[in-house]
């Protein structure tokens, strides 16, 4: 089966984040990322609320209606499929704005077992999620997390991989420690050989390494390695995309 290639695209500070500028430049640059992302030939995208730091444990009315009127103005202009993830970890909040603009999945940080983060506790949130996905209609897929990056993990891997489908979750991300760093390789032979569900790497991923990493996994999600000064470059994608394809 063809592996998948999901992009990010960052979206710079929104309304109500500390270095929020201007609105018509986070979609303006939005837009021209998204479409950077198809012309490379990738098959999905994230739309992140990436310049939002500090983060929350739940954005704010704000960030809601941005990211809504952002991913719904990509949904528009391009054919990809379209992911949403509102950071630090606001599943519901991500839930609603995939519901408003019919994106096809959403990433949860931390969909099982608690997390110790900059941000504060991530609490696991798969029964409130998945009930509210079926309280609103929502058709769109829960991609999940295991070993989040940037967090401080109670439960061990084996763990999360003992309990991880009981969340009922479509699909599972192993990334590395953080943004940019690559993915343990162990941990995601492992979470593919164990997991029955589709498996990503969601960190770490650039040209050099992606056919390794898409041998054991179902697909990656890349979005730091893609982007020079501030944009995604069609190129970076193009190279993702044959070195993942071709494995």
């Amino acid at each position: 089966m063809e592996k998948t290639v999901i992009c990010v695209v960052h979206l710079k500070p929104l309304p109500g984040a500390p270095m929020h500028d201007d609105f018509e430049d986070v979609l303006e640059s939005a837009l021209r990322d998204a479409k950077a992302i198809e012309e490379g030939g990738a098959d999905a995208l994230i739309v992140e609320n990436y310049g939002d730091a500090p983060f929350l444990e739940s954005a704010g009315k704000e960030t809601v209606a941005s990211m809504a009127i952002v991913a719904w103005e990509i949904k528009k202009s391009t054919s990809l499929g379209l992911g949403i993830n509102v950071l630090r970890n606001d599943a519901i909040s991500a839930m609603a704005i995939a519901r408003a603009v019919k994106a096809d999945f959403v990433r949860v940080n931390q969909l099982v077992f608690p997390s110790a983060a900059p941000e504060g506790f991530l609490n696991p949130s798969a029964g409130e999620v998945l009930r509210y996905r079926k309280a609103i209609g929502c058709k769109a897929m829960v991609f999940a997390d295991l070993n989040v990056k940037h967090a401080v993990h109670f439960a061990s891997f084996e763990d999360y991989l003992l309990n991880a489908e009981r969340s009922l979750a479509d699909a599972f991300i192993i990334t590395g420690r953080a943004t940019g760093l690559e993915v343990d390789l162990e941990k995601l032979k492992l979470a593919r050989e164990y997991l029955v569900a589709p498996v990503f790497a969601g960190s770490g991923v650039n040209a050099e390494n992606a056919k390794v990493i898409a041998k054991y996994s179902d697909g990656v999600i890349v979005g730091s390695y893609i982007k020079s000064r501030g944009k995604i470059e069609v190129e970076r994608v193009r190279r993702i995309v044959r070195a993942v394809k071709s494995t």
